[in-house]
């Protein structure tokens, strides 16, 4: 966060003294916008069941620590990153005075939790030294007392929960749980939405219920070529339901603006991440919401800006390293391929995202027969996202000369879309670099026209594209262009890359 200027700095110590002589509540955020205060950066570590007989499956255990985390955000206001093994090397970590590790360790016993933990600061770390981790048992109640007991024994302070964020019924916790555990299986995902579904019937004032419900549907979105708009309509009415219950839920907002940019409605999210940003300004989740909208809307600058705010919030070398599309759009490639390698078991990997992309910067390049090669290993996978397989499949036959096979394959596939009023204005833009490379133009030109109607206004792109060349002479794609153009430049004045410094 940016340094106040010296006559704004004068201003903020006024109020934080009479702040301090009242007492006030907001004193921790006047020290923030001082500069004084930096996060508390949490590294929340949830190793797998299989080391010990926790009652609890891997996946269970990952949902767990998904509100735990939703928890210590919107409760703490923690930088927090979430990992599922102790880092080997330490050192990034030590005389870090703001820096916590807790290593949770929940276990199920009968209807009840335990959520026991361990701690260390980032000051307390040794060179050369095991870490002496501090223990904190928490003896198994039910889970809503068992969080509290949690919360309020954490070395940090956290302030007391307001709301319903947990069900107050065990029944429902652990339904909770085990569809929060299917979420990242394609196959059990109709199963975890009726378990959702039902808890929130039960439970109706618990906010990480309707999340949780919302978060699956929008999932669902993703596979399903049902009518979007219904869906979408639906999916924000379930997430709106749990801010009303928990205001300022990052994961919630995040979820809200993931679906309004696939709607094509970046300035709604943009608007709505920021305003979430200025409570909560150390939340990497915000910032990844933040370059994904303004990435579709064509602010690469302030994309960029997003990413690399949260980088420095999160342990970003710890994580499995989002796919950097943005990195693509500005030409930075070996950092975009870098986010390309393979990370087994990760969703990235098994829904075909992975291999796609790497086939689709094999194109960029020109490398054909790399391409082949990934849009093969893609289109072979089972449990991925259909439209990633499918276009898969599609540049696969494309590259094999059956493009005849791939032109009808994808005038039925873009049919479909037609028919959901076709969502993700990014991945529509594919399906026009397919059509390009095939030698429609006409289509190609249509799907690009419609790409841009749909919300994705990054003009760089549409004038970097190397499959997209064969349109460039057109006088409609010079007049797409002239509107991306237009339209840019009002987004780039609504949103300068200065409204991540204010807020």
């Amino acid at each position: 966060m940016h340094q106040p200027t010296p006559r704004r700095r004068i201003l903020l110590l006024g109020l934080a003294f009479l702040l301090l002589l009242a007492g006030g509540s907001g004193l921790a955020w006047v020290l923030a916008h001082m500069g004084v205060q930096s996060p508390v950066k949490v590294l929340l570590i949830t190793p797998p069941s299989s080391r010990r007989d926790s009652g609890l499956e891997p996946a269970q255990e990952r949902a767990i620590g998904a509100l735990i985390q939703d928890h210590l955000e919107l409760c703490g206001g923690f930088a927090l990153t979430t990992v599922t093994e102790v880092p080997t090397d330490l050192e990034p970590f030590r005389g870090q005075p703001r820096t916590l590790l807790v290593q949770v360790d929940p276990r199920r016993r009968g209807d009840d939790l335990e959520l026991s933990y361990h701690y260390v600061w980032g000051r307390q770390l040794k060179k050369g030294s095991i870490p002496a981790w501090f223990s904190q048992t928490v003896a198994p109640t039910s889970p809503a007392r068992a969080f509290e007991a949690f919360l309020r024994g954490f070395p940090q302070t956290v302030k007391p929960l307001s709301g319903g964020l947990l069900p107050k019924t065990a029944a429902v916790f652990w339904n909770l749980v085990q569809a929060g555990g299917w979420r990242l299986q394609n196959q059990r995902l109709e199963e975890a939405m009726a378990l959702a579904e039902e808890s929130t019937r039960q439970e109706p004032a618990c906010a990480s219920t309707w999340i949780l419900l919302g978060n699956l549907r929008y999932r669902w979105m993703l596979n399903s070529s049902a009518a979007f708009r219904q869906e979408a309509a639906d999916t924000e009415a379930f997430l709106q339901r749990g801010l009303a219950l928990a205001p300022g839920h990052p994961r919630a907002i995040f979820l809200l603006s993931l679906l309004k940019t696939d709607s094509g409605n970046q300035r709604e999210a943009l608007d709505l991440l920021l305003r979430a940003r200025r409570k909560q300004p150390w939340n990497p989740t915000l910032l990844t919401g933040i370059a994904y909208a303004a990435r579709c809307a064509g602010l690469l600058p302030l994309a960029r800006r997003a990413m690399d705010l949260r980088d420095d919030l999160a342990f970003a070398q710890l994580q499995a390293q989002a796919v950097d599309i943005t990195c693509l759009y500005t030409g930075e490639i070996p950092r975009f391929e870098a986010s390309l390698q393979e990370q087994p078991g990760h969703l990235r990997s098994t829904s075909g995202v992975l291999p796609f992309y790497r086939g689709y910067l094999a194109l960029v390049r020109g490398d054909r027969v790399m391409a082949h090669t990934e849009f093969e290993a893609a289109s072979a996978l089972l449990h991925g996202y259909p439209s990633i397989l499918r276009l898969s499949e599609i540049f696969d036959l494309i590259l094999e000369g059956r493009k005849e096979e791939a032109w009808k394959k994808l005038r039925e596939f873009d049919q479909e879309r037609i028919g959901m009023r076709e969502p993700d204005g990014e991945f529509t833009i594919r399906l026009a670099e397919a059509y390009a490379l095939m030698g429609d133009r006409a289509s190609a030109m249509e799907m690009a026209s419609r790409a841009f109607a749909r919300g994705f206004g990054c003009t760089t792109w549409y004038e970097r594209s190397p499959m997209l060349e064969s349109l460039r002479g057109l006088p409609k794609w010079k007049s797409l262009i002239q509107h991306l153009r237009e339209r840019q430049s009002l987004m780039e004045e609504r949103f300068p890359v200065s409204l991540l410094e204010d807020s």
